[in-house]
Protein backbone atom coordinates (compact mmCIF):
# COMPACT_ATOMS: atom_id res chain seq x y z
CA UNK A 1 0.00 0.00 0.00
CA UNK A 2 0.92 3.92 -0.45
CA UNK A 3 3.84 4.50 2.01
CA UNK A 4 5.54 7.54 3.90
CA UNK A 5 8.86 8.64 3.26
CA UNK A 6 9.23 8.48 7.37
CA UNK A 7 6.34 7.03 8.79
CA UNK A 8 5.75 7.83 12.33
CA UNK A 9 5.18 5.51 15.08
CA UNK A 10 1.12 5.59 16.25
CA UNK A 11 0.95 3.55 19.38
CA UNK A 12 -2.92 2.54 20.49
CA UNK A 13 -4.57 5.91 22.37
CA UNK A 14 -7.36 6.15 24.56
CA UNK A 15 -9.76 8.95 26.35
CA UNK A 16 -8.53 10.94 29.09
CA UNK A 17 -11.73 9.17 31.10
CA UNK A 18 -10.65 5.62 29.71
CA UNK A 19 -7.72 4.57 31.53
CA UNK A 20 -6.15 1.13 29.89
CA UNK A 21 -6.92 -0.70 33.18
CA UNK A 22 -10.54 -0.76 32.38
CA UNK A 23 -10.05 -2.03 28.54
CA UNK A 24 -8.35 -4.87 30.11
CA UNK A 25 -10.54 -5.88 32.64
CA UNK A 26 -13.07 -5.55 30.42
CA UNK A 27 -11.52 -7.73 27.90
CA UNK A 28 -11.12 -10.25 31.14
CA UNK A 29 -14.18 -10.28 32.02
CA UNK A 30 -15.45 -11.22 27.89
CA UNK A 31 -12.85 -14.04 27.77
CA UNK A 32 -14.10 -15.24 31.38
CA UNK A 33 -17.54 -15.75 30.13
CA UNK A 34 -16.37 -16.94 26.65
CA UNK A 35 -14.79 -19.89 28.23
CA UNK A 36 -17.36 -20.56 30.70
CA UNK A 37 -20.00 -20.44 28.37
CA UNK A 38 -17.96 -22.70 25.84
CA UNK A 39 -17.08 -25.34 28.56
CA UNK A 40 -20.50 -26.30 30.19
CA UNK A 41 -24.53 -26.70 28.20
CA UNK A 42 -27.37 -25.33 29.82
CA UNK A 43 -28.47 -28.86 27.92
CA UNK A 44 -26.95 -31.13 30.29
CA UNK A 45 -28.91 -29.78 33.44
CA UNK A 46 -31.86 -33.12 34.04
CA UNK A 47 -35.19 -31.92 34.19
CA UNK A 48 -36.49 -31.12 37.48
CA UNK A 49 -39.01 -29.10 39.47
CA UNK A 50 -36.91 -26.45 40.79
CA UNK A 51 -37.87 -22.86 39.55
CA UNK A 52 -34.33 -22.16 39.26
CA UNK A 53 -33.21 -25.54 37.28
CA UNK A 54 -35.75 -24.31 34.79
CA UNK A 55 -34.34 -21.00 34.49
CA UNK A 56 -30.92 -22.17 34.31
CA UNK A 57 -31.86 -25.17 31.60
CA UNK A 58 -34.26 -22.87 29.36
CA UNK A 59 -31.91 -19.79 29.43
CA UNK A 60 -34.02 -17.48 30.66
CA UNK A 61 -31.84 -15.98 33.21
CA UNK A 62 -28.77 -15.56 30.94
CA UNK A 63 -31.42 -14.17 28.24
CA UNK A 64 -32.53 -11.45 31.15
CA UNK A 65 -29.34 -10.16 32.14
CA UNK A 66 -28.14 -10.29 28.51
CA UNK A 67 -31.04 -8.34 27.55
CA UNK A 68 -30.85 -5.87 30.50
CA UNK A 69 -27.27 -5.17 30.13
CA UNK A 70 -27.42 -4.48 26.42
CA UNK A 71 -30.59 -2.16 26.67
CA UNK A 72 -28.47 -0.09 29.83
CA UNK A 73 -25.75 0.55 27.50
CA UNK A 74 -27.54 1.45 24.75
CA UNK A 75 -29.96 3.80 27.06
CA UNK A 76 -27.50 5.02 29.55
CA UNK A 77 -24.25 4.61 27.91
CA UNK A 78 -24.14 8.36 26.88
CA UNK A 79 -24.82 8.97 30.39
CA UNK A 80 -22.97 6.68 31.88
CA UNK A 81 -19.70 8.23 30.37
CA UNK A 82 -20.64 11.32 31.10
CA UNK A 83 -20.78 10.19 34.96
CA UNK A 84 -16.94 8.55 34.60
CA UNK A 85 -15.81 11.99 32.77
CA UNK A 86 -16.36 13.74 36.16
CA UNK A 87 -15.17 11.42 38.27
CA UNK A 88 -11.56 12.81 38.88
CA UNK A 89 -8.50 10.53 37.92
CA UNK A 90 -7.18 10.35 41.40
CA UNK A 91 -10.86 8.64 42.48
CA UNK A 92 -10.96 6.15 39.65
CA UNK A 93 -8.46 4.04 40.95
CA UNK A 94 -9.56 1.53 43.93
CA UNK A 95 -7.53 1.74 47.24
CA UNK A 96 -6.94 -2.09 47.24
CA UNK A 97 -6.91 -2.94 43.73
CA UNK A 98 -5.06 -6.09 43.56
CA UNK A 99 -7.46 -7.45 46.80
CA UNK A 100 -10.17 -6.28 44.80
CA UNK A 101 -8.52 -8.55 41.74
CA UNK A 102 -7.33 -11.73 43.66
CA UNK A 103 -11.17 -11.90 44.94
CA UNK A 104 -12.60 -11.75 41.84
CA UNK A 105 -10.31 -14.89 40.50
CA UNK A 106 -10.79 -16.90 43.93
CA UNK A 107 -14.97 -16.08 43.49
CA UNK A 108 -14.67 -17.51 39.57
CA UNK A 109 -13.07 -20.06 40.44
CA UNK A 110 -15.77 -21.14 43.37
CA UNK A 111 -18.34 -20.31 40.34
CA UNK A 112 -16.82 -22.78 37.77
CA UNK A 113 -16.62 -25.11 40.29
CA UNK A 114 -20.17 -24.96 41.46
CA UNK A 115 -21.22 -24.31 37.90
CA UNK A 116 -20.24 -27.92 37.01
CA UNK A 117 -22.15 -29.58 40.42
CA UNK A 118 -25.10 -27.31 39.26
CA UNK A 119 -24.63 -28.47 35.56
CA UNK A 120 -23.53 -31.38 35.65
CA UNK A 121 -24.29 -33.03 39.14
CA UNK A 122 -27.33 -34.58 40.01
CA UNK A 123 -28.24 -31.89 42.58
CA UNK A 124 -31.94 -32.40 42.78
CA UNK A 125 -31.37 -36.18 44.33
CA UNK A 126 -28.63 -34.93 46.64
CA UNK A 127 -31.35 -33.46 48.77
CA UNK A 128 -29.03 -30.17 48.73
CA UNK A 129 -30.33 -28.44 45.38
CA UNK A 130 -31.10 -25.21 47.01
CA UNK A 131 -28.21 -24.88 48.75
CA UNK A 132 -25.87 -25.33 45.58
CA UNK A 133 -27.82 -22.80 43.77
CA UNK A 134 -27.58 -20.30 46.42
CA UNK A 135 -24.06 -21.05 46.60
CA UNK A 136 -23.40 -21.02 42.96
CA UNK A 137 -25.18 -17.35 42.74
CA UNK A 138 -23.53 -16.35 45.09
CA UNK A 139 -20.35 -17.10 43.84
CA UNK A 140 -21.21 -15.40 40.50
CA UNK A 141 -22.44 -12.11 42.43
CA UNK A 142 -19.40 -12.24 44.15
CA UNK A 143 -17.37 -12.52 41.17
CA UNK A 144 -19.12 -9.37 39.36
CA UNK A 145 -18.67 -7.08 42.44
CA UNK A 146 -14.93 -7.93 43.13
CA UNK A 147 -14.48 -7.37 39.02
CA UNK A 148 -16.72 -3.68 39.34
CA UNK A 149 -15.09 -2.88 42.31
CA UNK A 150 -11.53 -3.54 40.46
CA UNK A 151 -12.80 -1.00 37.95
CA UNK A 152 -14.14 1.98 39.92
CA UNK A 153 -14.69 2.00 43.49
CA UNK A 154 -18.01 0.53 45.07
CA UNK A 155 -18.98 4.00 45.96
CA UNK A 156 -19.11 5.25 42.59
CA UNK A 157 -21.37 2.13 41.18
CA UNK A 158 -23.63 3.18 44.20
CA UNK A 159 -23.85 6.36 43.23
CA UNK A 160 -24.52 6.14 39.57
CA UNK A 161 -26.87 3.64 40.47
CA UNK A 162 -28.98 5.87 42.90
CA UNK A 163 -29.28 8.47 40.06
CA UNK A 164 -30.43 6.17 37.35
CA UNK A 165 -32.47 3.68 39.12
CA UNK A 166 -35.26 4.56 36.81
CA UNK A 167 -33.25 3.30 33.88
CA UNK A 168 -31.84 0.61 35.53
CA UNK A 169 -35.33 -1.26 36.19
CA UNK A 170 -36.69 -0.45 32.95
CA UNK A 171 -33.52 -2.22 31.79
CA UNK A 172 -34.10 -5.20 34.00
CA UNK A 173 -38.12 -5.23 33.34
CA UNK A 174 -37.60 -4.95 29.51
CA UNK A 175 -34.72 -8.18 29.70
CA UNK A 176 -37.49 -10.13 31.54
CA UNK A 177 -39.98 -9.43 29.08
CA UNK A 178 -37.62 -10.35 26.53
CA UNK A 179 -36.74 -13.88 28.01
CA UNK A 180 -41.14 -14.11 28.77
CA UNK A 181 -41.27 -13.41 24.74
CA UNK A 182 -38.96 -15.63 24.14
CA UNK A 183 -40.37 -18.40 26.00
CA UNK A 184 -43.97 -17.31 24.97
CA UNK A 185 -42.86 -17.88 21.51
CA UNK A 186 -41.43 -21.40 22.13
CA UNK A 187 -44.48 -22.76 23.49
CA UNK A 188 -46.85 -21.51 21.21
CA UNK A 189 -44.82 -22.33 18.11
CA UNK A 190 -47.12 -25.05 16.70
CA UNK A 191 -49.57 -23.37 15.05
CA UNK A 192 -47.12 -21.55 13.19
CA UNK A 193 -45.66 -24.98 12.12
CA UNK A 194 -49.12 -25.98 11.07
CA UNK A 195 -49.14 -22.49 9.12
CA UNK A 196 -46.28 -23.29 7.23
CA UNK A 197 -46.87 -26.93 6.68
CA UNK A 198 -49.99 -25.44 4.41
CA UNK A 199 -48.08 -23.42 2.56
CA UNK A 200 -45.17 -25.70 2.08
CA UNK A 201 -48.23 -27.90 0.22
CA UNK A 202 -49.08 -25.40 -1.47
CA UNK A 203 -46.06 -24.18 -2.93
CA UNK A 204 -45.65 -28.09 -4.01
CA UNK A 205 -48.56 -28.45 -5.70
CA UNK A 206 -47.61 -25.47 -8.25
CA UNK A 207 -44.02 -27.35 -8.47
CA UNK A 208 -45.94 -30.40 -10.03
CA UNK A 209 -45.25 -32.61 -6.72
CA UNK A 210 -47.59 -34.97 -5.29
CA UNK A 211 -47.92 -34.04 -2.14
CA UNK A 212 -48.08 -36.47 1.23
CA UNK A 213 -48.98 -34.80 4.37
CA UNK A 214 -49.49 -35.36 8.19
CA UNK A 215 -50.77 -32.52 10.17
CA UNK A 216 -51.47 -34.34 13.29
CA UNK A 217 -47.31 -34.93 13.04
CA UNK A 218 -46.63 -31.97 11.20
CA UNK A 219 -45.14 -34.36 8.50
CA UNK A 220 -45.36 -33.00 5.05
CA UNK A 221 -43.60 -34.15 1.67
CA UNK A 222 -44.10 -36.44 -1.78
CA UNK A 223 -44.14 -40.11 -1.86
CA UNK A 224 -40.34 -40.39 -2.05
CA UNK A 225 -39.26 -37.98 0.83
CA UNK A 226 -41.07 -36.53 3.23
CA UNK A 227 -40.15 -34.17 6.79
CA UNK A 228 -41.58 -33.12 10.26
CA UNK A 229 -41.47 -29.62 10.88
CA UNK A 230 -40.47 -29.06 13.68
CA UNK A 231 -40.50 -26.15 16.35
CA UNK A 232 -36.68 -24.69 14.57
CA UNK A 233 -38.36 -25.28 11.05
CA UNK A 234 -41.26 -23.80 11.69
CA UNK A 235 -40.03 -19.93 10.93
CA UNK A 236 -40.47 -18.29 13.98
CA UNK A 237 -36.40 -18.24 14.15
CA UNK A 238 -36.39 -16.37 11.09
CA UNK A 239 -39.12 -14.05 12.31
CA UNK A 240 -37.07 -13.09 15.25
CA UNK A 241 -34.29 -12.40 13.84
CA UNK A 242 -35.43 -9.89 10.86
CA UNK A 243 -37.46 -8.72 13.80
CA UNK A 244 -34.00 -7.49 15.67
CA UNK A 245 -32.63 -6.81 12.25
CA UNK A 246 -35.13 -4.30 11.37
CA UNK A 247 -35.25 -2.48 14.67
CA UNK A 248 -31.62 -1.75 14.68
CA UNK A 249 -31.60 -0.72 10.96
CA UNK A 250 -34.80 1.65 11.99
CA UNK A 251 -33.40 3.11 15.06
CA UNK A 252 -29.74 3.18 12.78
CA UNK A 253 -30.97 5.06 10.03
CA UNK A 254 -33.46 7.09 11.95
CA UNK A 255 -32.62 10.31 10.52
CA UNK A 256 -33.27 9.43 6.98
CA UNK A 257 -36.11 6.99 6.92
CA UNK A 258 -39.74 8.27 6.80
CA UNK A 259 -41.04 7.86 10.49
CA UNK A 260 -43.47 6.29 10.98
CA UNK A 261 -44.35 5.21 7.69
CA UNK A 262 -40.95 2.98 8.02
CA UNK A 263 -42.25 1.13 11.05
CA UNK A 264 -44.59 -0.84 8.00
CA UNK A 265 -41.01 -2.39 7.44
CA UNK A 266 -41.05 -4.78 10.38
CA UNK A 267 -44.71 -6.55 9.66
CA UNK A 268 -44.01 -6.90 5.60
CA UNK A 269 -40.56 -8.41 6.88
CA UNK A 270 -41.57 -10.51 9.68
CA UNK A 271 -44.03 -12.14 6.76
CA UNK A 272 -41.88 -11.69 3.91
CA UNK A 273 -39.05 -13.75 6.19
CA UNK A 274 -41.99 -16.31 7.58
CA UNK A 275 -42.79 -17.10 3.56
CA UNK A 276 -39.34 -17.74 2.52
CA UNK A 277 -38.64 -19.90 5.52
CA UNK A 278 -41.65 -22.24 3.40
CA UNK A 279 -39.89 -21.69 0.19
CA UNK A 280 -36.96 -23.32 1.74
CA UNK A 281 -38.84 -26.02 3.09
CA UNK A 282 -40.05 -26.53 -0.34
CA UNK A 283 -37.08 -26.68 -2.15
CA UNK A 284 -35.46 -29.28 0.38
CA UNK A 285 -38.48 -31.50 -0.18
CA UNK A 286 -38.04 -31.21 -3.91
CA UNK A 287 -34.05 -31.79 -3.85
CA UNK A 288 -35.11 -34.97 -1.74
CA UNK A 289 -37.43 -35.82 -4.20
CA UNK A 290 -34.99 -36.00 -6.77
CA UNK A 291 -32.72 -38.68 -5.08
CA UNK A 292 -30.44 -36.13 -3.13
CA UNK A 293 -31.19 -37.04 -0.09
CA UNK A 294 -27.94 -36.12 1.69
CA UNK A 295 -28.01 -32.90 0.00
CA UNK A 296 -31.34 -32.06 1.13
CA UNK A 297 -30.79 -32.80 4.71
CA UNK A 298 -27.01 -31.69 4.57
CA UNK A 299 -25.83 -28.45 3.45
CA UNK A 300 -29.05 -27.17 1.73
CA UNK A 301 -30.98 -27.80 5.15
CA UNK A 302 -28.15 -25.79 7.07
CA UNK A 303 -27.27 -22.65 4.76
CA UNK A 304 -30.42 -21.79 2.71
CA UNK A 305 -32.19 -20.83 6.16
CA UNK A 306 -29.26 -17.74 6.25
CA UNK A 307 -28.98 -17.25 2.33
CA UNK A 308 -32.95 -16.80 2.52
CA UNK A 309 -32.65 -14.32 6.04
CA UNK A 310 -29.62 -12.19 3.93
CA UNK A 311 -31.67 -11.79 1.42
CA UNK A 312 -34.62 -10.52 2.77
CA UNK A 313 -32.53 -7.91 4.76
CA UNK A 314 -31.15 -7.21 2.13
CA UNK A 315 -33.71 -6.81 -0.44
CA UNK A 316 -35.86 -4.81 2.54
CA UNK A 317 -32.46 -2.52 2.77
CA UNK A 318 -32.12 -1.74 -0.89
CA UNK A 319 -36.11 -1.07 -1.03
CA UNK A 320 -36.29 1.42 1.51
CA UNK A 321 -32.95 3.28 0.22
CA UNK A 322 -34.70 3.42 -3.43
CA UNK A 323 -38.37 4.32 -2.23
CA UNK A 324 -39.37 7.81 -1.80
CA UNK A 325 -42.43 6.36 0.64
CA UNK A 326 -39.84 5.14 2.97
CA UNK A 327 -36.47 7.69 2.63
CA UNK A 328 -36.02 10.76 3.06
CA UNK A 329 -33.48 11.10 0.04
CA UNK A 330 -34.09 8.13 -1.90
CA UNK A 331 -31.25 7.13 -4.21
CA UNK A 332 -31.16 5.93 -7.73
CA UNK A 333 -30.04 2.60 -8.58
CA UNK A 334 -26.58 3.47 -9.55
CA UNK A 335 -26.39 4.86 -6.25
CA UNK A 336 -27.24 1.90 -3.84
CA UNK A 337 -23.84 0.66 -4.21
CA UNK A 338 -21.53 0.95 -1.99
CA UNK A 339 -19.03 3.75 -2.35
CA UNK A 340 -15.57 2.85 -4.62
CA UNK A 341 -13.37 2.98 -1.46
CA UNK A 342 -15.57 0.93 1.15
CA UNK A 343 -16.15 -1.43 -1.70
CA UNK A 344 -12.87 -2.00 -3.13
CA UNK A 345 -12.07 -3.12 0.88
CA UNK A 346 -14.91 -5.11 1.55
CA UNK A 347 -16.14 -6.73 -1.54
CA UNK A 348 -13.47 -9.67 -1.96
CA UNK A 349 -14.44 -10.69 1.55
CA UNK A 350 -18.28 -10.14 0.68
CA UNK A 351 -17.44 -12.28 -2.57
CA UNK A 352 -15.89 -15.44 -0.43
CA UNK A 353 -18.48 -15.16 1.96
CA UNK A 354 -21.50 -15.04 -0.44
CA UNK A 355 -20.12 -17.53 -2.78
CA UNK A 356 -19.06 -19.65 0.10
CA UNK A 357 -22.89 -18.94 1.92
CA UNK A 358 -24.05 -20.82 -2.04
CA UNK A 359 -21.77 -23.35 -2.27
CA UNK A 360 -22.34 -24.87 1.11
CA UNK A 361 -25.79 -25.07 0.98
CA UNK A 362 -25.25 -27.28 -2.51
CA UNK A 363 -22.94 -29.37 -0.53
CA UNK A 364 -23.08 -32.32 1.49
CA UNK A 365 -20.53 -31.36 4.57
CA UNK A 366 -17.54 -31.03 2.01
CA UNK A 367 -17.38 -27.99 0.25
CA UNK A 368 -16.61 -29.19 -3.67
CA UNK A 369 -17.18 -26.14 -4.93
CA UNK A 370 -14.31 -24.57 -3.34
CA UNK A 371 -12.64 -23.28 -5.98
CA UNK A 372 -15.63 -21.09 -6.92
CA UNK A 373 -14.68 -18.88 -4.42
CA UNK A 374 -11.15 -18.18 -5.40
CA UNK A 375 -12.51 -17.20 -8.38
CA UNK A 376 -15.60 -14.52 -6.89
CA UNK A 377 -12.59 -13.28 -4.89
CA UNK A 378 -10.00 -12.62 -7.21
CA UNK A 379 -12.53 -11.00 -9.87
CA UNK A 380 -13.58 -8.96 -7.33
CA UNK A 381 -9.67 -7.71 -6.52
CA UNK A 382 -9.20 -7.80 -10.38
CA UNK A 383 -11.75 -5.58 -10.69
CA UNK A 384 -10.63 -2.98 -7.94
CA UNK A 385 -7.40 -3.38 -8.33
CA UNK A 386 -6.73 0.09 -9.64
CA UNK A 387 -8.74 1.36 -6.65
CA UNK A 388 -5.57 -0.26 -3.97
CA UNK A 389 -2.71 2.00 -3.47
CA UNK A 390 0.79 0.54 -4.43
CA UNK A 391 1.18 -2.72 -2.78
CA UNK A 392 4.55 -2.21 -0.87
CA UNK A 393 6.23 -4.32 2.73
CA UNK A 394 9.61 -3.46 4.36
CA UNK A 395 10.85 -6.28 3.77
CA UNK A 396 10.03 -10.44 4.44
CA UNK A 397 12.13 -10.95 7.90
CA UNK A 398 9.72 -9.26 10.02
CA UNK A 399 6.50 -10.63 8.74
CA UNK A 400 7.42 -14.00 7.72
CA UNK A 401 8.66 -14.01 11.35
CA UNK A 402 5.11 -13.03 12.61
CA UNK A 403 3.36 -15.44 10.37
CA UNK A 404 5.71 -18.05 11.39
CA UNK A 405 5.34 -17.67 15.34
CA UNK A 406 1.30 -17.35 14.63
CA UNK A 407 1.47 -20.91 12.43
CA UNK A 408 3.27 -22.55 15.75
CA UNK A 409 0.61 -20.69 17.77
CA UNK A 410 -2.49 -22.09 15.74
CA UNK A 411 -1.09 -25.55 15.30
CA UNK A 412 -0.71 -25.81 19.49
CA UNK A 413 -3.67 -24.59 20.44
CA UNK A 414 -5.53 -26.74 17.80
CA UNK A 415 -4.10 -29.64 18.90
CA UNK A 416 -4.25 -28.23 23.46
CA UNK A 417 -8.04 -27.28 22.78
CA UNK A 418 -9.37 -30.22 19.90
CA UNK A 419 -10.58 -33.40 21.29
CA UNK A 420 -8.32 -36.10 19.53
CA UNK A 421 -11.28 -38.68 18.59
CA UNK A 422 -12.87 -35.97 16.93
CA UNK A 423 -9.99 -34.52 14.90
CA UNK A 424 -9.51 -37.72 14.19
CA UNK A 425 -13.25 -38.56 12.76
CA UNK A 426 -12.86 -34.92 10.82
CA UNK A 427 -9.38 -36.11 9.37
CA UNK A 428 -11.04 -39.27 8.24
CA UNK A 429 -14.17 -37.64 6.70
CA UNK A 430 -12.27 -35.11 4.82
CA UNK A 431 -9.75 -37.78 3.33
CA UNK A 432 -13.01 -39.67 2.46
CA UNK A 433 -14.44 -36.61 0.81
CA UNK A 434 -11.61 -35.79 -1.08
CA UNK A 435 -10.81 -39.29 -2.41
CA UNK A 436 -14.79 -39.74 -3.99
CA UNK A 437 -13.63 -36.26 -6.18
CA UNK A 438 -12.53 -37.31 -9.69
CA UNK A 439 -8.96 -37.48 -10.56
CA UNK A 440 -9.04 -34.29 -12.50
CA UNK A 441 -11.42 -32.22 -10.40
CA UNK A 442 -9.40 -33.20 -7.37
CA UNK A 443 -6.18 -32.00 -8.87
CA UNK A 444 -8.34 -28.56 -9.37
CA UNK A 445 -9.48 -28.20 -6.06
CA UNK A 446 -5.93 -29.02 -4.40
CA UNK A 447 -4.84 -26.17 -6.47
CA UNK A 448 -7.26 -23.76 -5.91
CA UNK A 449 -7.70 -24.54 -1.73
CA UNK A 450 -3.50 -23.66 -1.44
CA UNK A 451 -4.44 -20.74 -4.11
CA UNK A 452 -7.02 -19.46 -1.79
CA UNK A 453 -5.27 -19.81 1.64
CA UNK A 454 -1.85 -18.15 0.39
CA UNK A 455 -3.31 -15.49 -2.04
CA UNK A 456 -6.97 -14.38 -2.06
CA UNK A 457 -8.04 -15.24 1.07
CA UNK A 458 -4.68 -13.11 3.02
CA UNK A 459 -5.54 -10.22 0.51
CA UNK A 460 -9.84 -9.96 1.59
CA UNK A 461 -9.09 -10.43 5.12
CA UNK A 462 -6.32 -7.62 5.55
CA UNK A 463 -8.04 -5.38 3.10
CA UNK A 464 -11.37 -6.05 5.22
CA UNK A 465 -10.00 -6.14 9.13
CA UNK A 466 -6.84 -4.24 8.82
CA UNK A 467 -6.82 -1.64 6.11
CA UNK A 468 -10.71 -0.71 6.41
CA UNK A 469 -12.69 -1.65 9.65
CA UNK A 470 -10.20 0.04 12.60
CA UNK A 471 -9.93 3.06 10.39
CA UNK A 472 -14.11 3.35 9.95
CA UNK A 473 -14.33 2.21 13.77
CA UNK A 474 -12.18 6.03 13.87
CA UNK A 475 -13.51 7.84 10.86
CA UNK A 476 -16.33 8.07 8.42
CA UNK A 477 -14.09 9.08 5.82
CA UNK A 478 -11.88 5.98 6.46
CA UNK A 479 -9.19 6.69 4.09
CA UNK A 480 -8.07 10.12 5.74
CA UNK A 481 -6.97 7.51 8.65
CA UNK A 482 -3.39 6.87 7.91
CA UNK A 483 -3.19 3.15 7.73
CA UNK A 484 -1.80 1.48 11.01
CA UNK A 485 -2.83 4.07 13.26
CA UNK A 486 -5.08 2.55 15.91
CA UNK A 487 -6.77 2.75 18.94
CA UNK A 488 -7.56 0.04 21.77
CA UNK A 489 -11.09 0.23 20.72
CA UNK A 490 -10.28 -0.33 16.79
CA UNK A 491 -7.27 -3.05 17.91
CA UNK A 492 -9.35 -5.14 19.81
CA UNK A 493 -12.79 -5.05 17.98
CA UNK A 494 -11.62 -5.56 14.41
CA UNK A 495 -9.06 -8.45 15.94
CA UNK A 496 -12.12 -10.21 17.54
CA UNK A 497 -14.34 -9.71 14.73
CA UNK A 498 -11.31 -11.44 12.98
CA UNK A 499 -11.71 -14.85 15.33
CA UNK A 500 -15.23 -14.74 15.39
CA UNK A 501 -15.05 -15.55 11.34
CA UNK A 502 -12.65 -18.69 11.66
CA UNK A 503 -15.62 -20.22 13.88
CA UNK A 504 -14.96 -22.64 16.56
CA UNK A 505 -11.44 -21.57 16.14
CA UNK A 506 -11.86 -18.14 17.68
CA UNK A 507 -9.55 -17.68 20.10
CA UNK A 508 -6.27 -18.60 18.28
CA UNK A 509 -7.83 -16.60 15.29
CA UNK A 510 -8.21 -13.31 17.67
CA UNK A 511 -4.57 -13.79 18.62
CA UNK A 512 -3.42 -14.16 15.06
CA UNK A 513 -5.44 -10.64 14.16
CA UNK A 514 -4.09 -9.24 16.95
CA UNK A 515 -0.38 -10.23 15.65
CA UNK A 516 -0.93 -8.82 11.81
CA UNK A 517 -2.52 -5.71 13.30
CA UNK A 518 0.69 -5.21 14.72
CA UNK A 519 2.67 -5.92 11.73
CA UNK A 520 0.88 -3.48 10.17
CA UNK A 521 1.20 -0.82 13.00
CA UNK A 522 4.76 -1.24 13.04
CA UNK A 523 5.42 -0.30 9.26
CA UNK A 524 1.82 1.15 8.85
CA UNK A 525 1.77 -1.13 5.73
CA UNK A 526 -1.09 -3.24 4.82
CA UNK A 527 1.60 -5.54 2.21
CA UNK A 528 3.55 -6.71 5.81
CA UNK A 529 0.11 -7.60 7.20
CA UNK A 530 -0.68 -9.93 4.07
CA UNK A 531 2.68 -11.40 3.97
CA UNK A 532 2.51 -12.48 7.55
CA UNK A 533 -0.84 -13.73 6.85
CA UNK A 534 0.16 -16.01 4.06
CA UNK A 535 2.90 -17.20 5.47
CA UNK A 536 0.80 -18.46 8.24
CA UNK A 537 -1.35 -19.81 5.83
CA UNK A 538 1.38 -21.43 3.51
CA UNK A 539 2.74 -23.22 6.51
CA UNK A 540 -0.56 -25.01 7.60
CA UNK A 541 -1.58 -25.30 3.90
CA UNK A 542 2.51 -27.72 3.60
CA UNK A 543 1.66 -29.30 7.41
CA UNK A 544 -1.79 -30.53 6.44
CA UNK A 545 -0.34 -31.88 2.79
CA UNK A 546 2.55 -33.61 4.65
CA UNK A 547 1.07 -35.00 7.60
CA UNK A 548 -2.60 -35.58 6.29
CA UNK A 549 -4.11 -33.03 9.15
CA UNK A 550 -7.03 -32.25 6.97
CA UNK A 551 -9.02 -31.19 10.07
CA UNK A 552 -7.22 -27.55 9.93
CA UNK A 553 -9.15 -27.19 6.57
CA UNK A 554 -12.44 -27.26 8.10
Amino acid sequence: MASHSAPTRTFPRLPAWLPPRWVVLTALLVLEILVVSLRFDAGTIPEADAWWLKLLRHGILPRVVIAAVVLLLILGGAQLRQELQRVPAQARRPRHLWLCLAGHLLALTAFVLLTAVVFEGDVQASGQADLAFAAWAAAGLACVVFWAAAVLPLRLWLAFARRRVGLIALAVVVGGATAVAYRFTNLFWRPLGEATLQVVRIWLHLLGWETVSRPDVLSVGTPSFRINIDRDCSGYEGVGLIFIFLCVYLWWFRHTLRLPRALLLVPVGMAVSWLANTWRIAGLIAIGSLGARRLALGGFHSEAGWLAFNAVALGLVAVTQRARFFSRQPSSPAGTRLPNATAAYLGPLLAIVGTAMVTAALSSGFDWLYPLRVAAAGGTLWYFWRRYPRWQWTGPSPAVAVGAAVFVLWIGLDWLLSDDNARTDADGMFAASLKALPSVWLAVWLVCRVVGSVVTVPLAEELAFRGYLPRRLMARDFEAVPLGRFTVLAFVVSSVLFGIVHGRRWLVGTLAGMAYALVLLRRRRLGDAVLAHATTNALLDVYVLTTGAWSLWT
